[in-house]
């Protein structure tokens, strides 16, 4: 006879989550990128500039053991908040021309 130990039940190990703190809630981090972003002298120096933000993100998360379809999710809601604080932190231009 076994023992109640041999049980599966006994056996079953929860499978362990890393939840990570969200990029989109990283509010400091997500204005240095849209000032860093914006204060590019050309729109392919912005772009560089974001691909390596991007490329860092994707490095912190391989680190975190992050599965790809949470990866691509949270990258995605970084990017919106940065593109938000972006429209923030761009200058308005007037209607009528900058005169006035």
């Amino acid at each position: 006879m076994t023992g109640h130990t041999d049980l599966p039940l006994f056996a079953w190990k929860p499978r362990c989550q890393m939840i990570a703190f969200p990029p989109e809630k990283r509010v400091g981090k997500i204005r240095a990128t849209a000032e860093k972003y914006l204060a590019q002298r050309t729109q392919g120096l912005a772009d560089k500039y974001a691909a390596q933000i991007d490329a860092d993100l994707q490095r912190h998360f391989d680190r975190l053991g992050i599965l790809p379809a949470e990866r691509k999710r949270l990258t995605s809601e970084f990017w919106n908040a940065v593109r938000v604080e972006i429209a923030k932190q761009r200058p308005r231009s007037r209607p009528g021309g900058s005169a006035a």
